[in-house]
């Protein structure tokens, strides 16, 4: 029995996406590769004929990373990177995992009692539920001062 790159690998090559998986491949791993300070300021858009083009933020990072250039090729010869080339363009946000949770303020009586005074003119009881919650969750979302 064939192992499954002995198989996909041919067929890629011939159906002509072997150079957009190794492109997804890298970016996928791109954080990985490399440290924030890189990543944020540098990625990859295009593979072909073992050539990778990075988009870089700046003239300036541009001129820094052809310093590194043979560097960044080594760092990526795993991936079959025999060459690479910049150019100016945007580099898309890091994605992140699951924001941690806001940390949210207990509401003290005082604070409900006003909550109530404020809502006592409101008649209608929809638009009354609604401000209520809108004003609890305002209060109670904030970081207290001083918790930098």
């Amino acid at each position: 029995m064939k192992k499954t790159g002995a198989v996909l690998g041919p067929l890629l090559r011939n159906l002509g996406l072997e150079s957009g998986v190794r492109l997804a491949r890298i970016q996928n791993d791109w954080h990985k590769i490399f440290d924030e300070q890189i990543t944020s300021q540098l990625y990859p858009v295009s593979f072909s004929d073992r050539e990778l083009l990075l988009n870089v933020t700046s003239p300036i990072w541009m001129q820094q990373c052809s310093y590194h250039k043979s560097e960044i090729i080594k760092k990526l010869s795993a991936y079959d990177v025999q060459n690479i080339r910049f150019r100016l363009g945007r580099i898309p946000q890091k994605k992140r995992g699951a924001s941690p949770p806001r940390k949210t303020l207990e509401l003290t009586p005082e604070t409900r009692f006003f909550i109530t005074e404020l809502l006592s003119e409101v008649s209608d009881e929809n638009l009354k539920e609604a401000i209520k919650k809108a004003l609890e969750k305002s209060l109670t979302s904030r970081e207290p001062p001083g918790s930098d």
